[in-house]
């Protein structure tokens, strides 16, 4: 009688497992990052490429996910506690591995340099180049940890706009930022008259994924499941149709 019970168990349990999976929805908290991350501070629907693959490539797993703002401070805090699913567009540092899992990359962001047009850039090849430079970051992102990382004296600034007009407006000569970021921001500030973005030719991108509070119940699943979902996505196409609708609309 018992080994018959387990056996009607399993399939049962199997198939609860598969109801849970259908009815659960797991949300990931971001700030704003465009255009990775549309997240601006009212009403409007979070959106962006990053924002747009991690929805597909969950749907194409049947996972339901929602997003919502939540400053990075409080998403790193709640990531340690296992409060919170986790985050989108986040960096590997050595100092997460603790707390958080990472999927396989959901996309990558060029390392350029900010400055106005008088400056001669063309020598910042490399971060280590930097240290000539008075260099502004923004505070806790990863290009920051970076910077930190490789020994540059830096400023931090609070948020993107205002590293970027401490370029424009203060005795700064560069800010160190993401190539997409600083283009939308630059676009929306309307410096492009006055600020010109130059890569760092010897940096490779700088991978950018799904992160996931290791406490979080069914990380490990989630992980599996995003994972799983981005080569489906991928292979069948929609990935790059998703980069290629936001990378076409934005003007360079």
């Amino acid at each position: 009688m018992s080994k018959f019970l387990t056996s009607l168990m399993i399939p049962l349990m199997l198939s609860f497992s598969g109801l849970v999976k259908a009815n659960d929805v797991y949300t990931f908290y971001v700030v704003d990052y465009p255009p990775y991350i549309m997240a601006p501070n009212n009403d409007s629907t979070i959106h962006g490429i990053d924002i747009e693959v991690v929805k597909a490539a969950f749907d194409s797993q049947g996972v339901d996910v929602t997003f919502e703002r939540l400053p990075w401070k409080r998403i790193i805090k709640s990531m340690q506690e296992g409060r919170i699913a986790g985050t989108v567009s986040c960096s590997k540092e050595e100092a997460r591995d603790d707390y958080m899992l990472f999927s396989i990359p959901i996309s990558y962001a060029s390392r350029v340099v900010v400055s106005k047009k008088s400056l001669d850039t063309g020598t910042i090849r490399k971060i280590t180049d930097l240290s000539r430079y008075s260099v502004v970051a923004v505070k806790d992102w990863g290009m920051q940890k970076e910077l930190i990382n490789g020994g540059v004296d830096h400023q931090v600034a609070p948020d993107l706009d205002s590293a970027l007009k401490a370029v424009r407006y203060r005795n700064v000569d560069v800010l160190y930022m993401a190539e997409y970021p600083a283009l939308y921001n630059v676009k929306k500030l309307k410096m492009q008259s006055e600020i010109k973005i130059s890569p760092l030719l010897d940096e490779k991108s700088l991978p950018l994924y799904l992160c996931i509070s290791q406490q979080y119940p069914n990380s490990e699943r989630l992980k599996f499941e995003m994972d799983n979902g981005l080569r489906t996505i991928k292979a069948n196409g929609l990935y790059d149709s998703i980069v290629s609708e936001y990378l076409q609309t934005s003007d360079r």
